[in-house]
């Protein structure tokens, strides 16, 4: 039988971390991080990947102070 999980990406695989010093990133860097990101994943987007495009606009929005998507349907 086949499996009905598509095949993985890599928004779904942990990232390898090497011990060294450690450098803190302001909310600013983190933000335009994460905007160049989702817009180049969007960019490249598929089917798949939706699930995690949406789920790292939820935590862009989180980063933000902003409620959640669903409250926004008035």
């Amino acid at each position: 039988m086949r499996s009905r999980r598509p095949p993985h990406n890599t928004l779904d695989r942990p990232v390898v971390l090497h011990a060294g010093t450690r450098e803190h990133a302001s909310q600013e860097q983190v933000m335009q991080f994460l905007g160049r990101f989702i817009k180049e994943r969007e960019e490249e987007a598929d089917a798949e990947a939706s699930g995690a495009l949406a789920q790292l606009r939820r935590v862009e929005r989180d980063f933000k102070g902003l409620p959640p998507a669903v409250l926004d349907t008035e």
